[in-house]
């Protein structure tokens, strides 16, 4: 294919590469998705499959904070830099690079160790953006292409100015095969700085001195609804399995906000100390509207569920066994609020955990 041909096809390519791009922003703005309260269980889960050694997703997950919003602010720029062909040059760049130090550092999960991931898919971005380079992406559907044309009408409406003469064969800008070459160099050089970086990091400790948890995380969610049946609220699931390392938990709280007077309720036995209510970490919850909570004494865990809220919370697990959860939020149907159903009834109220 040549001429203008070519350049619509590469210029869809563009605005593909650029949907591909918007599809992982929608992800990360999606609130159920939760990304910036998982980013650092995330990122830990990478820790025992990283052929560096766990140091830097440690020190990721360590400093979620500006890490999520690094990736979010570059997944947003591409999203909108290829979609509507807006610095298309040098979306190239920065969408090859950043997919290069994304496949370095998680390189491991692919070819190292079972299981794969999904960065398997960045060196087809790389290639894409390669592509787009080589094909002068930004001359068809583009802002780039509205934006030249209006500044040359622009130029063309000034008045005639005595312009300095130009040296013979400098036309100020790069050609395509000294952009490409850069692109290349660039994109390698971020591949080294990738391995770089996993394998440079040492293990990161915890603010006590201990080892940040390592491992890959398990999701567990929780949910408490009312039974049609007999009106009792349920913790569903009430009885499930988990193997030891760090377990991500949602308790999702359809039951009415109460108010559980005089409870302190300090949380305990959570990564960091806090559950996090509607994406605020709390290290003690307001008994003003504390409807339930989870208790597993033998892990020394205490969790409070604000009714018609969500609570979220990390624990790593260390030891197996069966451990008895149960819920110590006085809600009793009978005269003692403690002893009568459905705080003691198995499947409601109360259930087991096996650790494995």
């Amino acid at each position: 294919m040549r001429g203008p041909t070519r350049h619509r096809m590469i210029g869809v390519l563009r605005i593909g590469l650029g949907i591909v791009w918007f599809a992982n922003f929608f992800f990360i703005l999606y609130p159920p998705n939760n990304y910036w309260g998982d980013f650092s269980g995330v990122a830990r889960s990478f820790a025992p499959v990283s052929f560096g050694g766990p140091g830097f997703p440690d020190y990721v997950a360590a400093h979620p904070l500006f890490f999520s919003w690094l990736v979010a602010l570059t997944t947003g720029y591409l999203a909108i830099a290829f979609t509507f062909g807006l610095t298309t040059r040098i979306a190239c760049f920065v969408g090859s690079f950043f997919s290069a130090v994304l496949f370095a550092i998680q390189v491991g999960t692919i070819f190292i160790f079972p299981g794969g991931t999904d960065v398997g898919e960045h060196p087809l971005y790389i290639l894409i953006c390669g592509v787009l380079l080589a094909g002068g992406a930004g001359q068809h559907f583009s802002l780039d292409a509205w934006l030249r044309v209006q500044w040359a009408r622009y130029l063309a409406a000034r008045p005639t100015v005595t312009k300095p003469a130009v040296p013979t064969g400098w036309t100020g800008a790069l050609s395509t095969r000294q952009l490409f070459s850069y692109f290349v160099a660039g994109t390698l050089l971020s591949l080294a700085v990738g391995v770089g970086l996993i394998v440079a990091f040492p293990v990161q400790p915890a603010a006590n001195g201990a080892p940040l948890p390592t491992g890959p995380v398990q999701y567990m969610n929780l949910s408490i609804n009312i039974d049609p049946n007999n009106g009792w609220p349920q913790y569903t699931p009430a009885n499930f399995t988990l193997h030891t390392g760090v377990v991500d938990f949602t308790i999702v709280d359809n039951d009415s906000p109460m108010n559980w007077t005089g409870c302190p309720c300090p949380v305990t036995g959570t990564v960091g100390g806090v559950e996090v209510v509607n994406g605020t970490s709390m290290h003690t919850v307001p008994s003003t509207n504390v409807a339930h909570s989870f208790n597993v004494p033998d892990l020394n865990l205490a969790i409070y569920s604000p009714g018609a809220n969500t609570t979220q919370f990390e624990v790593d697990i260390a030891k197996t066994g069966e451990f008895v959860w149960l819920c110590v939020v006085p809600c009793g149907t009978g005269l003692d609020p403690y002893t009568t159903p459905p705080m003691g009834v198995p499947g409601f109220m109360t259930g087991t955990i096996t650790v494995t």
